[in-house]
């Protein structure tokens, strides 16, 4: 009796330390391990139109945090909006945003803005630029200034008129839009995507979940019957 006393004791303990149900082993990470989430503040559109009320843009100052998409929308005449350098105002810079001439006034010219550095722009109309027709995005408030950026532009002797659109993105009213030759584009968690997450997994060294349940009762049974076995024998 002893022995079989001390067998069933013996059993219990074994099955309680091999229990393998959902509290055991497991490869699946954390949450708060596994996922990982990015964001920022939503990113900001800022309308100008061009030639609305003259040779104009309207504002000529826009103040635009880095992901913010300036947008401008043609508002009567043939003009352009076309990037130049401070020191070299009414000619364009190399591989710098012009929407082209659009003779359109349903049509609107998209950039992404990538730095908050100055950016000047101009119309690229033949006597536009000179006549006042420029602005700015992030122009500091002294020094090379806007009104500085446009004094010169009174005087610039102006070399090359763009062509092509380059460096944004065109879309007139009832047409799908057209990217540009090296335009800007935004992707990430500015855009209002789901937050990024990863996961990862684990080698298993012992079993889990339904398998390690299954086990646990197939080693419950044999212990079981190896004490029922050591009963009937001492009876």
């Amino acid at each position: 009796m002893r022995f079989f006393i001390s067998f069933a004791t013996l059993a219990s303990v074994a099955v309680a330390q091999y229990d393998f149900g959902s509290s055991g082993a497991s490869s699946t990470v954390p949450a708060e391990a596994a996922t990982t989430t990015s964001g920022s503040a939503a990113a900001a559109t800022h309308t100008v139109l061009v030639g609305s009320g003259g040779l104009v843009f309207s504002p000529d100052t826009v103040v635009a945090a880095k992901g913010d998409t300036v947008q401008f929308m043609f508002d009567g005449g043939n003009h352009t909006v076309t990037e130049a350098a401070f020191n070299n105002p009414c000619n364009p810079s190399n591989n710098a945003f012009t929407s082209g001439f659009t003779g359109s006034d349903s049509t609107t010219f998209s950039i992404i803005v990538t730095s908050t550095d100055p950016q000047w722009f101009y119309c690229a109309q033949p006597g536009h630029c000179q006549a006042g027709m420029v602005g700015a995005i992030n122009p500091p408030s002294s020094g090379n200034t806007l009104a500085a950026f446009r004094r010169a532009a009174t005087t610039a002797n102006t070399r090359s008129t763009p062509s092509n659109v380059f460096g944004g993105v065109i879309s007139v009213q009832g047409s799908p839009a057209s990217t540009a030759p090296g335009a800007a584009t935004q992707t990430g968690s500015g855009s209002g995507s789901s937050p990024a997450s990863t996961t990862s997994s684990q080698p298993s060294t012992s079993p889990s979940g339904n398998s390690a349940a299954s086990l646990a009762g197939g080693f419950a049974k044999a212990m079981v019957g190896a004490v029922a076995g050591a009963a009937a024998l001492l009876v």
